[in-house]
């Protein structure tokens, strides 16, 4: 939570630097040299912002990607379980009808 607030406070400052000496700039007058460093710092600070910025998008998109995949083959899962639960309750029955079977014939053949 401190880092973030210190790097709010920073790009604050930063903004605030960049935009006096564009003034400065704007009416003529000549840089320092801590000045140009501020704004390279400021260009660098851009371009690193641009490109986390990039590298989190592809990111999002790649764990979308993963979530979507996933999720797919969860469901794919799920079907087959499925249908294996509706395939051995079909057994199951079948069974139980062959040992109804059975225990009919068996008690024809006792009687007999």
């Amino acid at each position: 939570m401190g880092g973030a607030v210190a790097e709010s406070l920073l790009t604050t400052v930063l903004k605030e630097a960049v935009k006096r000496i564009a003034r400065k700039v704007a009416s003529g007058k000549r840089l320092s040299d801590s000045e140009i460093m501020i704004l390279l710092l400021d260009q660098m600070n851009r371009r690193m912002e641009e490109r986390f910025d990039a590298l989190e998008k592809n990111f999002n998109m790649r764990l979308d990607a993963l979530k979507d995949y996933v999720d797919g083959r969860l469901s794919e899962m799920s079907k087959r379980i499925d249908d294996l639960s509706k395939m051995v309750h079909a057994l199951s029955i079948e069974v139980s009808s062959i040992k109804t079977d059975i225990i009919k014939l068996l008690k024809e053949k006792i009687s007999s």
